[in-house]
């Protein structure tokens, strides 16, 4: 082969590596590999918003006994990076279909559930959803459940599922210590104004 030839060879095979670059910029991610949408933390170590504009990681922090884990937010638009938000055993994390927050289950104990809403644009807004819920007026029986959660021996809100961009579907459980039935609700409840 001659000088000129593998000239020739060079130019091309740059050629079609450029033409490959430019004709498939959707390939072609800035995103890295991690876990998409829901998740439970500290299973999985990150999780990125449907959109791609956050990602959280999961942060040990051992010495503290009072919150063992950390939530690290950072939104890829502006590059800021801050801690969200600290929990003992385990959270459940769900984006809304937006993007713009984030619903969490803090399991502080193996039956019950802190639930809290983080509002991320246009500015960051913490919504814990208990004392929303004891604040609004749902049913008399939704309303004594939240309420009056101390008097069951067993007692759970928790959020199921984003039905839209701002309204969460909870579940509401309780039972009493001397009554074996329990009492459920399911409640629409929109969080986002």
């Amino acid at each position: 082969m001659t000088i000129q030839q593998r000239k020739q060879s060079i130019i091309l095979a740059g050629l079609v590596l450029l033409s490959v670059a430019f004709a498939c910029p959707a390939t072609l991610s800035a995103k890295p590999p991690g876990a998409d949408g829901n998740a439970s933390f500290p299973e999985v170590s990150d999780s990125w918003s449907p959109d791609g504009r956050f990602v959280l990681k999961n942060v040990d922090s051992p010495r503290d006994p009072q919150s063992a884990h950390s939530i690290i937010i950072t939104d890829m638009q502006t590059g800021q990076r801050a801690v969200l938000y600290s929990y003992l055993r385990k959270v459940d994390l769900l984006w809304s279909p937006a993007s713009d927050a984030l619903a969490i289950n803090d399991w502080d104990s193996t039956d019950a559930a802190q639930c809290i809403v983080f509002r991320l644009v246009p500015r960051r807004e913490r919504i814990d959803l208990d004392q929303d819920l004891a604040k609004s007026r749902p049913r008399d029986g939704e309303k004594k459940l939240v309420t009056e959660r101390r008097d069951h021996d067993r007692s759970c809100v928790r959020i199921i599922r984003w039905l839209d961009a701002k309204t969460l579907l909870l579940d509401l459980e309780g039972h009493r210590p001397d009554d074996r039935r329990s009492s459920s609700f399911q409640l629409q409840k929109p969080v986002i104004r």
